[in-house]
């Protein structure tokens, strides 16, 4: 037995091995406190019309059967898959993306370490199309410098998809946080090396919902504003896109009730049944609803709207709800607020802001870096560390 010990022909199998902690998955009591959100949300949807765009951030979800039609992350797939063309991954924001590189985009970013945040990266179609357009340009002219990215999304299926996509093009550390970063107070992204790049695009900042007697949109984006800068510091560098178009071919275009952008809105009444909101499991959401979208001149957004098709009831949360054909649940709101609007939200957080406009496209993109504390106002609002 001594014998076999020893070394033979110079192979040694007592080399230091390296072992790594590759990924740590939480329980799902988290999932839980956004479950108990949802259920809120929806159950004011219900109960008060009059208040607009309250799902925005609860569609991205998964039911048991994941790519049923009315699971919203699968459905969101479904909706994107429209966008990718035999080169990829193309729409206006992949557009005005591609414009600013062009423009000098990297140029603008600060020296020194980077490290690299997508809030909502979501489908890895748009995720190549988008964010990985700007990482890849980085990575190109300053490798060196690119040291590690966090992948930020409200379904853990796509921030996780994300961040492996950006650890194996890149070969650098990746990590998943998931979270609402519309309206979580801190987000559990690692402080890590690196002047940290934001990139939000899509518009979810332009989601917000506007409740009567609440915090107005445009006030709620702010804060989402400000809590960007807290979260991330001075100096920290955001690259957003935004859509200013208020003529939108709604029957045609981009926000035309195709039938996975109808399961995208309406994954929010699935939802429901599969967590007993809606107390009947056999509720069938497309017979009963359908979307229409239309443009409030007075929000400046666009209104899509879950609609009843006939006189019916239903039980939710312990009593009959009934609904007449034609009234309607604002599902959410994608605000199309004008440059001039878009930037002093930026400014009352805090942030410097340079825009990039792209000849004949309504999508503009901004680089935002956080100069100063946001405003007072808006201070008030934020919890303290």
């Amino acid at each position: 037995m001594v014998a076999l010990l020893k070394q033979v022909d110079g192979w040694d199998d007592n080399d230091d091995d390296v072992s790594r902690h590759i990924v740590a998955v939480d329980a799902p009591s988290a999932q839980g406190h956004y479950d108990k959100k949802f259920r809120k949300a929806f159950l004011h949807m219900i109960d008060n019309p009059q208040d607009k765009g309250l799902m925005s951030t609860h569609l991205f979800y998964d039911l048991p059967d994941p790519v049923a039609i009315l699971s919203g992350g699968h459905a969101w797939e479904e909706r994107v898959k429209k966008s990718v063309k035999s080169g990829g991954y193309w729409n206006k924001d992949s557009s005005v993306i591609s414009y600013s590189l062009n423009q000098g985009l990297i140029d603008r970013l600060p020296s020194g370490y980077l490290k690299f945040i997508s809030y909502g990266g979501g489908d890895m179609n748009a995720f190549r199309g988008n964010e990985m357009q700007i990482m890849d340009r980085a990575f190109a002219t300053r490798a060196e410098d690119f040291v590690d990215f966090c992948a930020v999304d409200i379904l853990e299926r796509y921030a996780t998809n994300c961040a492996y996509a950006a650890r194996n093009q890149y070969r650098i550390r990746s990590h998943v946080v998931t979270g609402d970063f519309i309206y979580n107070g801190q987000l559990a992204i690692p402080d890590t090396r690196g002047t940290p790049v934001v990139m939000i695009f899509g518009g979810p900042f332009e989601n917000t919902p506007h409740v009567e007697n609440g915090r107005a949109p445009e006030d709620a984006t702010a804060l989402a504003w400000a809590k960007l800068n807290i979260q991330h510091g001075l100096g920290s560098v955001v690259i957003k896109t935004f859509d200013t178009e208020q003529n939108h071919d709604l029957e045609k275009g981009a926000y035309s009730p195709t039938k996975p952008f109808e399961a995208f809105l309406l994954s929010a009444f699935a939802r429901a049944v599969d967590q007993g909101i809606i107390e009947d499991s056999k509720y069938d959401i497309f017979v009963n609803w359908r979307i229409t979208s239309s443009f409030n001149p007075l929000l400046k957004s666009i209104e899509l709207a879950a609609q009843c098709k006939a006189d019916h009831s239903v039980p939710i949360n312990g009593k009959e709800h009934y609904f007449k054909k034609d009234e309607a649940r604002i599902i959410t709101l994608s605000h199309k607020w004008d440059e001039a609007l878009n930037i002093r939200l930026a400014r009352r957080a805090g942030f410097d802001v340079e825009v990039f406009r792209e000849p004949a496209n309504a999508n503009g993109l901004m680089i935002a870096k956080a100069v100063r504390k946001p405003d007072a106002d808006l201070m008030a609002l934020i919890p303290q560390r």
